[in-house]
């Protein structure tokens, strides 16, 4: 390939993909409400000031050996009341989320059913699930809708009573969240910021693993239910993700899922890769231009 041909097509390569990431970042510009592009050096200026004192609001302290709140209580998707205990006659995958979510909590709830149709565990003999709303705001009508929506990505034999919708008030939310290491926090109703991250537990409600969002790998999720079973505490997977995916948006008061971030730096990578192929001689092109010369 003739050097003035690799720099028309770097060109060209380079232009299409500063196209693509000038739209990222307009995409990140714009708060999730829909009103509008955020002015940059206020929206710095807000993080820096709100971000410390939502750091020590909004986190996940592992209590791993620790057993979990079981003498609280909730209602399931159909209304009946349940005390968490008698959930726990076998390992537990525990999902905090809320229903209502805008965005980061369709993603966990997704891939946590990708995940279960994947793992060697059969539901329903060898663990339960609980999807539970930290929202004292939702109730079981939410909850209901949310178990009809992401049931449908169950694709094995899946028993879908040994999946708990589940939603409560305050003091029984805050009780079992609190003895998870498991801390967010409200700005209004019906939003909150929150970790992405889910819970294994065993039988008797002992903290074995936590799994890190905003996707869930079956072999670890399959590993952790395997600890479960031997009540062993395991080694939590994935802990760098959360402040990686998650972009705090001060006028909202949220996080919001990087999306582009990460498409940007693979764009990035795949543009320097590409560039460094074009401009750098092969060795056919270097023994060509000996012959010539």
């Amino acid at each position: 390939m003739h050097k003035r041909s690799r720099f028309i097509f770097s060109a060209l390569f380079i232009s299409a993909g500063l196209v693509f990431l000038q739209a990222g970042l307009a995409q990140n510009s714009t708060d999730i409400s829909g009103h509008g592009k955020m002015d940059h050096a206020k929206m710095v200026m807000a993080a820096e000031k709100e971000a410390p004192a939502l750091v020590r609001q909004v986190k996940v302290e592992e209590q791993l050996g620790s057993t979990a709140a079981l003498d609280t209580y909730f209602k399931d998707e159909k209304g009946k009341s349940v005390k968490l205990e008698a959930l726990f006659d076998k390992p537990v995958v525990l999902l905090p989320i809320y229903f209502l979510c805008p965005s980061i909590c369709n993603f966990l709830q997704a891939d946590l059913a990708k995940a279960l149709n994947l793992v060697n565990q059969i539901p329903g003999k060898d663990f339960n699930v609980i999807s539970l709303s930290f929202s004292d705001d939702e109730d079981p009508a939410h909850a209901y809708t949310a178990k009809q929506n992401y049931s449908n990505l169950i694709t094995r034999d899946f028993p879908l009573e040994n999946w708990f919708y589940l939603t409560g008030d305050k003091e029984n939310i805050r009780k079992l969240t609190d003895s998870l290491g498991y801390y967010f926090t409200k700005t209004r109703p019906h939003f909150y910021i929150h970790p992405s991250v889910l819970v294994v537990l065993a039988g008797d409600g002992k903290i074995i693993r936590y799994l890190y969002g905003p996707d869930f790998l079956p072999f670890d999720l399959g590993m952790a239910l395997s600890e479960a079973k031997r009540g062993e505490p395991g080694i939590s997977i994935k802990r760098g993700v959360l402040s990686f995916c998650f972009d705090y948006d001060p006028e909202n008061k949220t996080y919001v899922f990087k999306l582009f971030r990460i498409t940007g730096t693979a764009i990035l990578s795949l543009l320097l890769g590409f560039i460094v192929f074009l401009l750098y001689p092969s060795k056919r092109d270097r023994k060509k231009d000996k012959t010539v010369s």
